[in-house]
């Protein structure tokens, strides 16, 4: 028999005797990778260490926050304060949140937010929560609005809604993030702002593709039976 039927022939052998063993490693080879390399995942944000500023109260899951007077004054004996604590003027706010005055729009008069820093932000991860808006002003338009470093964006503004909200970071580095409610035009009727369900989900990673894996597991284990066998066969 030549050399290269020799070959054929013990190749054969080796993929009929080790498929057990090849699809073993294979199997062994992704779910090593799978928990080594996952895909990227949501973490929820904690926001009860989160800053609070004039009528806004936050746990681990949520926040809420309105405009309205502690004694409930601007609303005709509907008390729709929380904390107890009223609104800040909105150049207050403006100040206590690191805007310049204006930021928050010139109609501004008084709000209430809360506000956080983050560290170590990376491109493309991306920050989101839902939010609910209700307005009981029916004459001027009061808005949430939600800061990320400079960017500045209205929620909602004069009707009452809910939606999610979502931002990807386009470079690194560090963000105060600012979700908030303000008063427009007067001081008067009130407007309220539910936060919930807030994550923040990091840049996608890299996935090893399963049948990549699975050829290296393969190919992995046929060389070493080959060598193995190879070299009983040189020691006799």
């Amino acid at each position: 028999m030549s050399a290269n039927s020799k070959t054929k022939t013990l190749v054969k052998s080796i993929l009929k005797s080790s498929k057990t063993k090849v699809l073993a490693c294979g199997a062994l080879s992704i779910g090593g990778a799978s928990m080594a390399a996952s895909p990227s995942f949501a973490a929820s944000v904690d926001l009860s260490s989160w800053n609070q500023l004039g009528d806004a109260t936050t746990n681990s899951s949520n926040a809420n926050l309105t405009n309205a007077f502690n004694d409930g004054s601007d609303d005709g004996g509907t008390n729709y304060n929380i904390t107890g604590i009223s609104p800040e003027f909105i150049s207050v706010l403006e100040s206590g949140l690191g805007l310049n005055p204006g930021d928050l729009g010139a109609d501004a008069t008084e709000g209430s937010a809360i506000s956080k820093l983050f560290t170590g932000v990376q491109a493309g991860d991306v920050f989101s929560f839902d939010w609910v808006f209700n307005t009981y002003d029916n004459v001027f338009s009061d808005r949430a609005f939600v800061r990320i470093g400079n960017f500045i964006q209205t929620l909602a503004a004069g009707t009452s809604g809910s939606s999610n909200f979502s931002y990807t970071f386009a470079s690194a580095g560090d963000y105060d993030i600012s979700i908030g409610v303000v008063d427009v035009d007067d001081f008067t009727v009130s407007s309220t702002l539910d936060i919930s369900n807030v994550q923040f989900t990091p840049a996608d990673e890299a996935v090893p593709e399963p049948l990549t894996i699975l050829g290296t597991g393969a190919a992995a284990a046929i060389g070493a039976v080959m060598r193995r066998r190879l070299g009983k066969k040189a020691e006799a």
